[in-house]
């Protein structure tokens, strides 16, 4: 921290709250003997998170020496994306992407971190049908064609097809669970709706702000949608009754498409207001160079 430019007084603060702490552990409900607590940050301290976000930074700043290397968008070169202790790294070539790997791996294991073999993934955008062949200490990483990161589906074709089709499916299946209410005398319309709202819709969204929408996304969305709001309206496709006037009857003046338009201005309205030398600010206004960009997502323990 010290290298960092962090103020002496921090420092001192942290030192001392460290400074001859003790730890015990639990075991069949019986408390084991208390010992030095040497390695590691407190459990259950607020600062914990951002002790350890440091300390990674240090490592990857190690790490990544090299500025040779990475994707490159409008002259700026990003090579790694992190989010705590989850790590992105990227480059054009499977022969740089390896040396980011093995650099990474070093420098984890200097600092007495690990880095999963079984949690990492490699992948390539746009899919190529040479494998990649990236390895840590000898052990090959799968590549994969898409994968779940923080309940979004990334996918090597850059599209939001995957994800779209994967939120349809867990939502789908919260508003089946709720059948019994859609069809409840007992709950007014505008509780259904609520409750649609709340449980269905935030399900369906979540992740929606990076959605790249096509026609066909949104359609199956519509689809989704007016299946749901029929159950609750206590009508059939055999009915026969407009969408427009099933939606007037339930109070529902914005349909799905209009709620992800809403989040992609809201975000659009985030980024705009950051920093320009912000990442996502870079990434919407730049322009990327090259026509493959290979993709590694990294999990230190």
């Amino acid at each position: 921290m010290h290298h960092l430019g962090y103020e002496k007084k921090i420092i001192r603060l942290l030192q001392a709250l460290y400074n001859e702490t003790f730890s015990a552990a639990r075991i069949d409900a019986e408390l084991s003997d208390w010992f030095r607590t040497v390695v590691g940050v407190l459990q259950g301290c607020v600062l914990s998170p951002l002790l350890f976000c440091i300390f990674l930074e240090v490592v990857m700043a190690r790490a990544l020496e090299s500025d040779d290397i990475g994707a490159i968008v409008s002259g700026t070169r990003i090579n790694n994306l992190k989010f705590a202790d989850d790590i992105g790294l990227l480059a054009e070539s499977p022969t740089d992407l390896q040396f980011l790997v093995n650099s990474t791996e070093e420098e984890s294991k200097r600092f007495g971190l690990t880095v999963s073999t079984a949690k990492t993934e490699v992948q390539c955008i746009p899919p190529d049908d040479r494998p990649m062949l990236t390895s840590i200490n000898g052990v090959p990483l799968k590549q994969t064609a898409d994968f779940v990161y923080l309940g979004g589906k990334i996918s090597d074709s850059a599209d939001s097809s995957a994800d779209i089709e994967r939120r349809i499916g867990l939502a789908t299946g919260v508003a089946r669970s709720l059948a019994v209410l859609w069809k409840s005398k007992d709950i007014g319309i505008p509780t259904k709706i609520r409750l649609y709202n709340t449980l269905v819709l935030s399900v369906l969204l979540y992740n929606s702000e990076t959605w790249s929408m096509k026609e066909e996304l949104n359609r199956k969305l519509l689809v989704f949608e007016m299946s749901v709001l029929r159950c609750i309206a206590g009508v059939t496709r055999k009915d026969r009754q407009r969408n427009t006037d099933i939606r007037s009857q339930l109070g529902v003046a914005r349909d799905v498409v209009k709620h992800v338009r809403a989040k992609h201005l809201s975000y659009f309205g985030h980024i705009v207001r950051m920093q320009p030398s912000r990442i996502p600010s870079i990434l919407l206004y730049g322009r990327v160079n090259g026509n493959t960009v290979f993709a590694l997502i990294v999990l230190p323990h």
